[in-house]
């Protein structure tokens, strides 16, 4: 092949050659993103550490679980969620006797309006208890919760010429009383203030809860721990909370109708990391009967269920663990949980 043809042919399958480089390049990027788009993703590594090996279930005291009950699952998912795959779980010590108990109970009680050199307390167990013909204190000697009721039954007169100040207010005045016992803990002052509205009709001796503040003479204070992990914290009393003030408030001056603060410190110095149920096995826990009721005020055995989250439920009597659990959320008021915590890793 002479010069004059090399160069000849070279012009003709040169922009052949760049044509079909062009295409390859085409096809071989079109493969790559074919492949990335139908390979699934890694799965996420998920760490564990349950230093505290296996754990006990939470409890209520007013157990009452979901036998019975029909559910049926109405949110916007569509599906029982997964909230996610692990979450914390915390220690939570158990309070110890204390030598030095009598003067710290005796200035609470004075601060609860007692008259500690005519009444004295009586020991059962670990509660210490001041009575007298208006008013009754309950306080645990290890670590100083406390229960406080006025027999408000009998002074129909308190609930006269009552006023409902603002939210402001109401919070202030609550925080002020718990901190006139000496019972206000830093986690509860650092979490979330609910306010809640009631009437008390004397003649029943009840309370109706109200949504327009103008009906109410009542107000009940309550003081739940912070999110964890942006998780709410609820209490067994949900949707109340078991730490609480009721009072009723004047124009000049307030009156604590009834008080408690139930609170267990928790350890922040070692926190587990333990796997969760998937959301599919905490319904399915529900509506085969294993799960416990919070609040049924109506009785329902036909319960629509419209919200499935994660929450840390706090407890109101001791137990070693502050853990998650399912959520469920119905109409009517209706509230149950199921512990969220991996079946391999709860004791029954």
């Amino acid at each position: 092949m002479t010069l004059t043809e090399l160069s000849y042919y070279s012009r003709k399958i040169f922009p052949l050659a760049i044509i079909g480089f062009l295409l390859f390049l085409i096809f071989f990027y079109l493969i790559k993103l074919f492949i990335l788009l139908y390979t699934p993703p890694p799965k996420p590594t998920i760490f564990y550490n349950p230093i505290f090996q296996k754990i006990s279930r939470p409890k209520v005291i007013e157990l009452s679980s979901t036998s019975g009950i029909n559910f049926v699952l109405d949110t916007i998912e569509g599906h029982p969620k997964t909230a996610t795959l692990a979450a914390k779980v915390f220690f939570l010590p158990k309070p110890v006797s204390r030598l030095n108990y009598k003067t710290t109970i005796y200035l609470m009680a004075k601060n609860f309006g007692f008259d500690t050199e005519k009444t004295k307390h009586k020991l059962k167990e670990n509660l210490a208890i001041f009575s007298d013909e208006e008013k009754k204190l309950e306080i645990d000697i290890t670590n100083y919760n406390f229960f406080f009721d006025y027999q408000f039954d009998t002074k129909a007169d308190i609930f006269e010429n009552t006023i409902v100040p603002s939210k402001k207010e109401i919070e202030n005045r609550a925080v002020e009383f718990l901190k006139t016992v000496n019972l206000y803990p830093e986690e509860l002052a650092k979490g979330k203030i609910s306010i809640f509205y009631f009437y008390y009709q004397k003649d029943l001796n009840t309370f109706s809860k109200v949504d327009d503040v103008n009906q109410a003479n009542v107000v009940e204070v309550d003081f739940l721990r912070d999110d964890i992990d942006d998780y709410p914290v609820i209490s067994p009393k949900f949707p109340n909370s078991h730490n609480f003030v009721l009072m009723t408030f004047y124009q000049d001056d307030y009156k604590v109708l009834r008080a408690q603060i139930k609170f267990f410190e928790k350890f922040e110095g070692e926190v587990g990391i333990y796997p969760l149920k998937s959301g599919d096995l905490a319904w399915e826990e529900l509506t085969k009967g294993k799960g416990i009721v919070l609040s049924n005020p109506k009785d329902k055995k036909e319960v629509v269920i419209k919200q499935m989250n994660l929450a840390y439920l706090d407890p109101d009597f001791y137990q070693p663990y502050l853990q998650p659990v399912y959520l469920f959320i119905g109409e009517d008021n209706f509230s149950a949980f199921v512990p969220a915590v991996s079946f391999d890793y709860l004791i029954d």
